[in-house]
């Protein structure tokens, strides 16, 4: 059994004996029936991790993730919600109210082992990471305090008008740093260093048709943070839920999680500068998919090419083949017509002679036949040299 400490609320206790059958050999596990007992006992039994049901009588689970989160003493517990309730809205719901993962019922139990294991080893990770924060605040005098009022109002205006040039600079150097990215892992990075420079969290989904590539600027995005997304990418250009947005693209949609809503002005200078972000991620991803579909098909083109001229070889082989036979036989032929003729020795010689060099001849002929081996190497070389030029004219 592992040291780590689950707290499980649910008002159904058939629903709980299940849970702790299967959680009791890996995890020490308390059992309570209701949002109220799930308060009453965080603090003291300080579980690792806790899950929680949504449809409660009194406080639903909505309700209680809100107050964990809330509280400073519980805010750090990650929560697992486990319903029933699967709807888009009560997904989103779930994301909003601070949880870590929504794991719809009935569930499989190795899918929710797995996501408890990997929810405690995320968090491990984060809370070693974690520094405390001390903040202080000092008194003066009135008359310094308006002033130090008026110096702050000067130089917020002169840092409004310096941060936006600064922002608008940041999209900029995505731009150029994006250009170079050539692939999906190398452009999020991009993406990530341009909303860090932004002051901004954000996690990324790139969808290529075959394949979805999640990644969060902090590392691996949340199994939540991955449904949230899945579940909004169709909801337009821009989706708003308290305090974050999703901006969506064909390919591409950006999840940012601390949007500055109190400051309706910076929310919406922040959206327009996020918009060219997006929209310049956007266009390099359909660029590396057109990339990637270009090597896949001259790799496929090549091939065909190769095995091609391997075809006409061997065909060229057999018929050089046939052809030497069949050269050996009219010679023979022609000497056993010799013998049966009554010819003079000297006559006999002369044809032979003749015979001879015209096997010669042929000899060398074939022995100097053309090696299509060689130019099939010949034939690849410039079909690259020509995919190397289109490539160039296309980028």
């Amino acid at each position: 059994m592992s040291n780590f400490k689950i707290l499980s609320v649910d008002d159904e206790p058939t629903n709980q004996l299940v849970l702790d059958e299967i959680l009791e050999d890996d995890y020490e596990v308390k059992l309570v029936y209701s949002g109220e007992e799930c308060l009453e006992n965080v603090k003291s039994f300080k579980p690792d991790l806790i899950l929680l049901d949504i449809n409660m009588p009194g406080i639903d689970g909505y309700e209680t993730c809100t107050r964990l989160k809330d509280d400073a003493e519980t805010s750090a517990i990650p929560v697992i919600i486990l319903s029933a309730l699967s709807r888009t809205e009560e997904k989103l719901k779930g994301y909003e109210v601070g949880a870590e993962d929504y794991i719809p019922k009935p569930f499989d139990h190795d899918d929710l082992l797995s996501k408890i294991e990997k929810c405690l080893e995320q968090h491990s990770a984060s809370r070693a990471e974690v520094e405390p924060h001390v903040t202080a605040e000092t008194e003066s005098d009135k008359e310094t305090e308006e002033l130090l009022n008026e110096l702050q109002s000067s130089r917020t205006i002169a840092m409004d008008a310096m941060r936006y040039t600064s922002d608008l600079g940041t999209i900029v150097k995505f731009y150029e740093d994006s250009a170079q990215c050539k692939t999906f892992e190398e452009l999020m990075e991009a993406t990530f260093v341009a909303t860090k420079a932004l002051g901004l969290n954000a996690s990324m989904q790139i969808r290529d048709g075959a394949d979805i590539f999640n990644k969060a600027q902090s590392g691996e995005m949340s199994a939540m943070e991955a449904s949230v997304i899945d579940v909004s990418k169709d909801k337009g250009r821009f989706f708003d839920f308290k305090n974050r947005t999703i901006m969506n693209y064909k390919h591409s949609s950006i999840l940012i999680k601390n949007m500055p809503i109190e400051d309706e002005k910076k929310y919406g200078i922040m959206k327009d500068i996020l918009g060219a972000l997006g929209n310049g991620a956007e266009e390099r991803t359909r660029t590396i998919i057109l990339e990637n579909s270009m090597t896949k098909n001259r790799q496929q083109v090549i091939e065909l090419i190769q095995e091609t001229f391997r075809g006409i070889n061997k065909q060229y082989a057999t018929r050089s083949r046939q052809s030497i036979e069949l050269l050996e036989d009219l010679v023979k032929d022609v000497n056993r017509t010799i013998e049966s003729m009554d010819l003079l020795s000297y006559q006999e010689e002369q044809l032979e002679s003749i015979i001879e060099s015209f096997r010669q001849r042929t000899d060398l002929h074939v022995s100097e036949g053309i090696d299509l081996s060689e130019a099939t190497e010949a034939a690849l070389q410039s079909i690259n040299g020509i995919f190397e030029v289109l490539n160039v004219q296309e980028n």
